[in-house]
């Protein structure tokens, strides 16, 4: 397995409690083909506590605070002993509002500063800065709720200058109401303009209408060859749709442009002979 392929990166999904932190853990310093190379986690603002804590809307309290979330992988050391940048796992800090980001800021630099320096872009920030799709367009509530938590110039200048060196994870906000939806030319127009003057960026879209948007979405790799895409879903998707996949993304001039975070989709690689 060549671990410099994005394809190969195993990832550990939705690490919000101490429980599911202790799993990752075990996972990380495993020698097997289970060991992971990326966790996503979200963070919340907690008013009962008065700082960050991983959890995911519509909770509003968790039972482990980022910096004690922080602090346990530190103590792993797992930075300190690898000599390669592909063995340091990816760790996606999914923030869900503004408070949770600004108040998280002072942990988020301390763990940076335990890691040497050409591992910081192993430190993803992420927030949905725009609206995306899911819900009726003509429905005036429904979009309202669809907006985003951050304002998009305010997120991008502030995570630029006070956690340098990281990568830019910006998305779109999503609805259940329609899995299926598509990314709009205009989504992607806005998001390539407020993307332009970085190069560490990776756009976290919805693989549920990956297929659909492509025509549109495609754009995404071509404005920036920097630019990389990161597939997430939290259910398992049809083989076909993995197929359709793999064969659209891993075949031809964008190989190696994609991030997969999708339930499902190491072990369909695994049982089709695709690692």
């Amino acid at each position: 397995m060549d671990k410099t392929l994005l394809i190969n990166i195993n990832w550990h999904h939705a690490v919000n409690d101490q429980s599911k932190l202790n799993q990752t853990i075990k996972l990380l310093e495993d020698d097997s083909d289970t060991k992971i190379q990326a966790i996503e986690a979200d963070i919340i603002y907690s008013s009962i506590q008065k700082c960050s804590v991983m959890g995911h809307p519509p909770s509003v309290d968790g039972d482990l605070t980022l910096a004690s979330f922080l602090q346990q992988l530190q103590n792993i050391k797992f930075q300190h002993r690898q000599h390669s940048i592909h063995a340091c796992p990816i760790l996606k800090l999914d923030f869900k509002s503004m408070d949770a980001l600004q108040s998280s800021l002072l942990d988020v630099q301390e763990y940076l500063s335990d890691l040497p320096s050409c591992l910081h872009q192993r430190v993803w920030i992420n927030a949905d800065i725009l609206a995306g799709p899911g819900e009726d367009m003509n429905d005036i509530e429904a979009q309202e709720n669809m907006q985003p938590k951050f304002d998009a110039s305010e997120f991008l200048k502030l995570v630029s200058s006070e956690l340098p060196k990281t990568v830019l994870s910006i998305g779109f906000t999503t609805s259940l109401t329609d899995i299926h939806a598509e990314y709009t030319n205009k989504m992607v127009n806005d998001m390539i303009e407020y993307a332009k003057p970085y190069s560490d960026v990776t756009f976290p879209i919805r693989a549920s209408s990956f297929r659909k948007s492509y025509g549109v979405l495609k754009r995404l790799y071509q404005a920036d060859p920097t630019w990389t895409v990161t597939l997430w879903w939290s259910y398992e998707l049809p083989k076909e749709e993995f197929d359709w996949i793999y064969d659209t993304l891993e075949n031809g001039s964008l190989r190696n442009r994609t991030y997969y975070d999708i339930m499902g989709f190491h072990a369909y690689l695994n049982k089709e002979n695709k690692l």
